[in-house]
């Protein structure tokens, strides 16, 4: 898929945890996108030559508009201009970017992937979100799909009744939400999510795992898997922070 420009306009724009700016973007031209779940975009800032990358949290099967989900609390320009956003606004962007796709079920690192394994903190949810979607909605896909994701503190929480509706529905998908700072009465697992990963799991030998998010989650997680003797190409990643 080639990478095209796109102009779009600000559909809904609401603020998630605290700190989690939450866009849907219409597409006016072109009105349709084709990506891959785990692509990003490539926003046009206003004063600055970078573009910046966001990845699309929304499934492929949706192609006339495209979901984001940033965390601004860095307060960088990028966070700012998302933050400043209202609904009817125009912006424009490149898309599809990016790798950190799920490997094709057909090919030689897909076919060992018999369990799918994605672990997220914080907005890394974004781009795993749109892996799920794409492969419990769209795609069918029958392989048990796991969902490990980390935040600090309750308040932060999220989307957590979305994914917990999913599990309901599809019984070969499970969710664990994490705190890392949990209150006195969080019923679920609590620590780093990396250590909520090893509890849950004992048998590592035909996983496929999709890390996002921070970086030091991401290292002590590769490490982790490397161990438990995962390949590397097996290990896919997307750095968020």
């Amino acid at each position: 898929m080639a990478i095209t420009d796109f102009h779009a306009k600000v559909r809904e724009h609401e603020l998630l945890g605290g700190k989690f700016q939450y866009i849907d973007f219409e597409l006016v031209s072109p009105p349709r996108i084709q990506f891959t779940a785990g692509q990003y975009l490539l926003m046009r800032i206003p004063g600055l030559d970078q573009l910046k990358s966001y990845s699309i949290a929304s499934s492929p099967d949706q192609d006339h508009s495209v979901e984001v989900l940033v965390d601004i609390s860095p307060g960088g320009e990028g966070s700012l201009y998302l933050a400043s956003l209202a609904p009817g606004d125009e912006v424009s962007f490149k898309a599809p970017v990016g790798v950190f796709t799920v490997a094709d079920p057909a090919g030689d690192i897909g076919r060992e992937e018999k369990k799918l394994l994605f672990i997220a903190t914080g907005s890394g949810i974004s781009s795993i979100r749109s892996h799920v979607l794409d492969l419990l909605q769209t795609k069918k896909d029958k392989r048990e799909i796991y969902l490990h994701w980390g935040f600090r503190y309750a308040e932060e929480l999220f989307w957590e009744e979305d994914f917990r509706q999913l599990a309901e529905y599809f019984p070969n998908f499970h969710f664990d939400l994490v705190l890392s700072r949990p209150p006195k009465d969080w019923p679920l697992c609590s620590g780093y999510v990396t250590d909520c990963v090893v509890t849950h799991h004992s048998d590592f030998s035909q996983v496929g795992a999709y890390l996002c998010g921070n970086a030091q989650m991401i290292l002590d997680m590769k490490k982790i898997l490397e161990e438990k003797g995962v390949p590397r190409q097996r290990i896919h990643t997307e750095q968020y922070y």
